[in-house]
């Protein structure tokens, strides 16, 4: 027997969604409006939902009784309300592994470009400044240290990337022990801010979560070096940007990479876009023609397994 699906516009990639039409019944959803989706999960009796960033909240689980599958496009779940879902039997699947080594690639992207000032001195040479080559100072990354806060798998990915370019990597992460990071030529920090205060670049890649909100704030650009940089590759809430602009005004920090905001899209008179020192791309760090597609793929197929009742490496709330 098929199972009914929800797609939500924008949806995942054609071959996902191939693999789901040929193997199940799949509806489409214009938007991802509360209304909406609760109003086409139970106009069309749907078992399963593949989300990308449409808000599963506790209202949206407890007035839709078929739903039995919540599929995330993607290894973020701040969308998705997990107790609630688990109250209800509902799996939430994720996919940890399509994107981690693309992030890691994003985030090494913005370490090059920050050491060399690169939207600087593209904007000058646009500009006819060509002579700003004599006089803004550009680094090498060789020789340079870099803290990766959160040593999971895009940590891990980004950690090798980095001592391919001969620099010296330190973590902080306090599920992950100092022998465990020792194995891949890491350096484990108890104390954050005694890690900030030795590193030249700082790649942020924790969850969002209750605990992580927040947690990089004054206390912790204080605590960095004023020639270091930051980059945030995972949540923007897990910065507070009020900080950051501070600590920016204030050239406590060279400068930053950011992916993402606390508030996406942000207003455009958002602060941070005052400062030519830092750089932005719109959350595509995991967002690659290459990643997106092995995500669909992956997503598609383990649906229809949880579907059918079988075990998935990607189900997140066992019950």
């Amino acid at each position: 027997m098929k199972h009914n699906i929800l797609l939500v516009e924008p949806t995942i990639k054609p071959n996902g969604v191939a693999i789901l039409s040929e193997n199940g019944n799949v509806f489409m959803a214009p938007n991802g409006d509360k209304e909406t989706l609760i109003r086409y999960i139970n106009d069309n009796q749907c078992e399963a939902i593949c989300c990308r960033v449409e808000q599963m909240t506790a209202e949206v689980i407890d007035a839709c009784p078929t739903l039995k599958v919540i599929g995330q496009h993607g290894i973020g779940l701040d969308n998705i309300d997990i107790p609630a879902a688990t109250a209800h039997k509902v799996r939430v699947l994720n996919v940890p592994d399509s994107s981690h080594i693309t992030v890691a690639e994003h985030a090494m992207t913005f370490i090059l470009a920050c050491s060399r000032s690169l939207k600087i001195n593209d904007d000058s040479v646009r500009s006819g400044g060509w002579a700003t080559k004599d006089q803004r100072q550009t680094h090498d990354v060789m020789g340079k240290t870099l803290l990766i806060i959160g040593l999971g798998r895009i940590g891990r990915a980004l950690a090798a990337r980095a001592q391919t370019f001969d620099m010296k990597v330190i973590a902080y992460d306090t599920y992950v022990p100092a022998e465990a990071g020792a194995k891949i030529g890491v350096e484990m920090y108890t104390d954050l801010h005694t890690a900030l205060a030795q590193a030249d670049f700082v790649s942020l890649h924790t969850p969002l979560t209750p605990e992580t909100k927040g947690m990089f704030s004054t206390a912790e650009f204080e605590a960095m070096k004023d020639s270091a940089y930051f980059i945030n590759c995972g949540r923007g809430p897990v910065a507070d940007e009020t900080a950051m602009v501070e600590a920016l005004k204030n050239k406590k920090i060279a400068g930053a990479g950011l992916d993402c905001l606390e508030k996406e899209p942000p207003e455009l008179d958002n602060p941070l876009f005052q400062f030519d020192n830092v750089m932005f791309t719109p959350h595509i760090g995991g967002n690659t023609i290459e990643a997106s597609m092995r995500c669909s793929e992956i997503l598609a197929n383990t649906v229809l397994k949880a579907l059918d009742g079988e075990e998935t490496y990607n189900w997140v709330n066992r019950f």
